[in-house]
């Protein structure tokens, strides 16, 4: 099953929408994550259609900032368990193959501050499932130093926080091939930053 997620950065922008159309095209996802939408759930729906895909769970953004968007194909039966501005955690049925799993699609607190409050989160998300379990998102955090390029290091006590909390909830990376980073700020020089983000993790 392939699954697509991306952090849009406003969906309203009709750049952006012809590039996850493109993307559905040619990968046929069953499941299709947005974060950042920057737009109300009601037109955020709309774009299903044009996806192809009949399921829909919204979160709508804070005026210019946030908001999430689930998409899903008929042949899948999805429930929602919880959603909020950091998250959208389903359950999901595949119709075709008879199996169960649970997904957590994931938005990262973008405040340094503030972080420790999503692996706390995270971490009692953990507890209320035996199902296999994915979580795939923008984390706004890297797992290791290497995966973070800029002139100045990143902390190192926020990568170890985020790794303790992939490790109490017994979560693996999947891995990741082609672009060794998934975010750049498109500056130039000692002034570009460039940090893998998103990623998948699972239990199983």
């Amino acid at each position: 099953m392939n699954l697509l997620f991306w952090n849009s950065r406003w969906v309203g922008n009709r750049r952006t929408v012809r590039e996850v159309l493109a993307l559905a095209k040619a990968n046929y996802p069953k499941l299709v994550f947005l974060s950042e939408t920057r737009q109300a759930s009601n037109k955020i729906e709309k774009l299903k259609w044009r996806l192809g895909l009949k399921g829909f769970h919204g979160v709508c953004s804070d005026g210019q900032s946030g908001g999430l968007a689930l998409f899903w194909d008929k042949s899948l039966r999805v429930s929602i368990r919880d959603s909020c501005s950091r998250h959208i955690d389903v359950d999901v049925m595949d119709g075709n193959i008879g199996s169960s799993w649970r997904a957590t699609f994931f938005y990262g607190e973008p405040r340094v501050e503030n972080r420790h409050l999503m692996w706390q989160h995270l971490s009692r998300l953990c507890a209320s499932s035996l199902d296999p379990w994915l979580v795939c998102g923008n984390f706004n955090e890297a797992l290791w130093q290497h995966e973070h390029l800029s002139r100045t290091q990143r902390a190192e006590v926020q990568i170890v926080a985020f790794r303790d909390c992939l490790t109490v909830c017994q979560l693996e990376d999947l891995g990741f091939s082609c672009m060794p980073y998934t975010y750049d700020n498109g500056q130039h020089g000692d002034r570009n930053v460039r940090v893998h983000l998103d990623r998948a993790c699972a239990d199983e």
